[in-house]
């Protein structure tokens, strides 16, 4: 794939960024044809009219950190009309600023991934090297995207706070596929139980870790919603995925013969949930659209602010038409709180100056035209 030949680049002193992307090569994704653009470690405004291809800058960014759109669950639909795969090769920002290719190539038939010139065979390897976060009208929200969404949500944040999750995340996978094979062929009971142990271990830390991140993420995203709505109390509410009143160990016991029946696993981590309650109710029902997009903003900077204390990579920040999701207070209070964690910023906007960049130390505009991207000088 042109662009990840492994060779490491260092930054002089002027320009080394310590953070997230620094530069981006598109090839026949959506409608770009073929951009090749520098970012700075600040704000990077993306300006154009509607239906320019601003958007499809942001998703080919998204796509980058995390191998998959946040606007279809189609993984072929961005291939630009009329072509046969698209191309991303960015080059991600390390400790130490070295800079590391990462280049995604899609096709009808399948993915190709390479980081750092090494083939990438699980995307959960490429979990914490670039993190990212977008608010969009299209991003399913975590309130009614449904528990499967919530998972990858969860898993992706673990992914780049806890070394340990990813290793406990792929042993648990492994062991459930496999009793779930064994399910499926109808095997000996010792047989589907020999799996259990390792399912059972791997289980116990990843539920530990989930309670944990998610007691500290509720800390910090009240401290976020003093600013954004006084007033409102929150929790986030945890459901391991198997029966409060026994142990999993017990439920799968239990549940062994629906299994059977089922040819699959019903309890476990894989079928964990977690509700985020507004004054002690469900959001989608007792809050307004406004306040809703409100709190995934929080909640969103809550897990940045969480990244920014495990001293991890903070990655990029991604807005898509900022002014449309949020009112005027919000969107200040928003860009601020980002401007003093030190993120880098992504904000798509109709009118070139919608958002002031006088207060943020390094920015860089663009133009989007038709499919065409070029930086404003």
């Amino acid at each position: 794939m042109s662009g990840t030949n492994g060779q490491v680049a260092h930054l002089d002193a002027v320009e080394k960024p310590e953070r997230g992307l620094h530069s981006l090569t598109v090839r026949d994704f959506r409608n770009i044809e073929s951009a090749s653009l520098s970012f700075c470690n600040g704000l990077n405004l993306v300006h154009g009219e509607n239906g320019s291809g601003k958007t499809s800058l942001l998703e080919a960014i998204y796509c980058l950190g995390r191998v998959r759109s946040f606007r279809t669950h189609h993984a072929d639909q961005p291939i630009r009309y009329g072509q046969s795969a698209y191309q991303l090769v960015g080059q991600i920002v390390a400790q130490g600023g070295k800079l590391l290719p990462l280049g995604i190539e899609r096709s009808g038939t399948g993915l190709t991934v390479h980081f750092n010139s090494e083939p990438v065979r699980r995307l959960s390897d490429l979990a914490g090297n670039f993190p990212v976060q977008i608010l969009s009208a299209d991003t399913t929200s975590i309130f009614n995207g449904g528990p499967r969404f919530r998972r990858q949500t969860l898993d992706w944040a673990l992914f780049h706070v806890e070394h340990s999750y990813r290793e406990l995340w792929q042993r648990y996978s492994r062991a459930l596929r496999q009793r779930n094979a064994a399910l499926r062929t109808q095997s000996a009971t010792r047989l589907i139980r020999i799996w259990d142990e390792e399912l059972l271990d791997a289980a116990v830390g990843i539920d530990r870790l989930r309670r944990e991140y998610l007691e500290e993420l509720s800390v910090l995203l009240s401290t976020e919603l003093v600013a954004l709505l006084p007033g409102m109390e929150v929790r986030l509410r945890y459901q391991s995925g198997w029966p409060a009143s026994i142990t999993l160990s017990e439920a799968l016991a239990a549940n062994l013969e629906k299994d059977r029946a089922q040819a699959s696993t019903q309890y476990g981590v894989h079928r964990s949930d977690f509700q985020l309650q507004a004054n002690n109710h469900e959001v989608s029902g007792h809050c307004s659209r406004g306040q809703q997009k409100t709190l995934l903003v929080a909640f969103l900077l809550a897990q940045v602010r969480l990244q920014h204390s495990r001293r991890t990579p903070l990655g990029a920040f991604l807005l898509d038409d900022l002014s449309s999701e949020l009112d005027v207070l919000a969107q200040r209070r928003v860009l601020q709180a980002l401007q003093e964690l030190g993120v880098q910023v992504f904000v798509t906007q109709i009118a070139g100056d919608s958002v002031d960049p006088a207060d943020w130390g390094e920015f860089r505009a663009f133009h989007v035209e038709h499919g065409t991207v070029h930086e404003v000088l």
